[in-house]
């Protein structure tokens, strides 16, 4: 009996010593597993972005340059100033301007003086009587007319009848000759009244139609040049063509001016948008409409929404920073410039969401990688790698949605690397990742 005791003791001891001794062995794999970076599986909202920069610029802007040659008398606007549709900017000044204007005119007036003198040669009675010889013309080839009109009828006749052989065809003959007689004498008397129509007109010009041309051709010239000095002379005060802020100003008072140069650059804050370029691989996944997440230093922490408005219809060709041709498309994104905080120039960030999930599982981006061309994860389950093969959709930068293969709760490794293998037992370090 002492002895089954003994024994039964005995054999606790062993037991206990085995259970110790496998606690120590399990401690000691645990502690010496790799620690890998952890985050759940979790449901919520995924937003696929396509991530640009763009530079704000201005749909409503005018250059305004010199139209004439002058000095700058006084100047009404400067940079930043707001203006108005139809307010004066700046005046210039101009003597030789005046000078033009009363040469020109002289050389009107004495234009106009050589053309009447020209004209003035003609003689009254040989016009009336030209005129005369137009009207018997005239009626010569009316009659003439009536006549062909008449023999042209009668001889589709006397056709028809000699086809149906009611009428003989030497008279058919003797009506086609007198047909063409009528055809002959219409043309003389069209043409007569060409003939006394010039006469008639030499005559009312009183020299020939080439010398009145030129004449007449200086007196259109001199026109032309006064009416454009007087325009010029209406142009030596310079106004602002919009309402907008005065961008750039590049005159000074007491400047002398020539024209085609620069003096401001007028643009409305009100119309600002964002220029980016999009990739040509992108571009089939934006459409007008799309809403827009801006942001950048220049808003400090903060983001404003905009929206696709503008899709260029064509690529073009642009050259990366890395110095490689890239084909790219223009596209606009409008947004509320209250307040005009974003100034023609600056760059920003512009996000566009391309597509957008609710209510759906998503896991960080680097916890999916590739095993055997597959989408898969990590799961951590009992501190042993569980490899998972899973359905994905949209993706952003930082998290990819997750149609099928894990359930929300689960935990998945995040940036796995190489050495970590399928039944590998692990220590993680759970991380936070809650930007979307």
């Amino acid at each position: 009996m002492l002895k089954r005791i003994l024994d039964k003791k005995s054999a606790m001891k062993w037991a206990a010593f085995l259970f110790a001794a496998a606690s120590a062995v399990m401690a000691f794999n645990l502690n010496s597993a790799p620690e890998v970076r952890v985050e759940t599986v979790k449901r919520g909202n995924i937003i696929e972005l396509v991530e640009l920069q763009g530079k704000v610029e201005l749909d409503t802007a005018e250059k305004i340059y010199a139209r004439i040659e002058g000095f700058v008398d006084g100047i009404n606007a400067y940079e930043g100033d707001e203006v108005e549709a139809g307010n004066k900017l700046l005046e210039i000044s101009s003597d030789n301007l005046r000078f033009a204007i009363s040469k020109a005119e002289a050389a009107q007036r004495a234009s106009k003086s050589q053309l009447q003198s020209l004209k003035s040669s003609i003689k009254p009675e040989h016009i009336m009587l030209a005129e005369a010889q137009l009207e018997q013309a005239k009626a010569a080839e009316d009659a003439a007319l009536k006549d062909l009109s008449n023999k042209r009828d009668n001889c589709e006749k006397l056709r028809l009848l000699h086809e149906k052989g009611a009428f003989p065809e030497k008279d058919l003959k003797d009506a086609e000759t007198m047909l063409t007689a009528a055809e002959s004498s219409f043309r003389n008397a069209f043409q007569a009244v060409k003939i006394t129509q010039y006469n008639l007109d030499i005559l009312e010009e009183g020299v020939s139609k080439d010398e009145i041309k030129v004449f007449e051709a200086n007196v259109t010239a001199a026109n032309v040049q006064v009416e454009e000095l007087l325009y010029d002379k209406g142009r030596t005060d310079v106004y602002s063509p919009i309402r907008g802020t005065v961008l750039e100003k590049n005159v000074e008072k007491g400047q002398i001016v020539m024209p085609g140069i620069l003096l401001y650059e007028i643009g409305n804050y009100d119309s600002a948008y964002i220029r980016a370029d999009v990739l040509v691989d992108d571009i089939a996944k934006i459409e007008k409409g799309q809403k827009v997440i801006i942001s950048g230093d220049v808003l400090n922490d903060e983001e404003i929404q905009g929206e696709v408005y503008y899709i260029a219809p064509k690529a073009e060709g642009r050259v990366s920073s890395l110095g490689i041709e890239q084909q790219r498309v223009e596209v606009r994104i409008k947004f509320d410039n209250a307040g005009s905080e974003l100034k023609p120039g600056y760059t920003l960030d512009a996000d566009i969401a391309v597509q957008e999930k609710s209510n759906t599982l998503y896991v960080p981006d680097k916890s999916v990688f590739k095993i055997d061309g597959k989408d898969s994860v990590f799961v951590v389950k009992n501190s042993r790698l569980e490899p998972r093969t899973i359905v994905s959709g949209l993706e952003n930068d930082d998290f990819i949605e997750v149609i099928s293969g894990v359930s929300e709760g689960e935990i998945v490794v995040v940036d796995p690397d190489s050495e970590l293998k399928p039944g590998k037992r692990v220590k993680f370090k759970k991380i936070n990742l809650d930007s979307r």
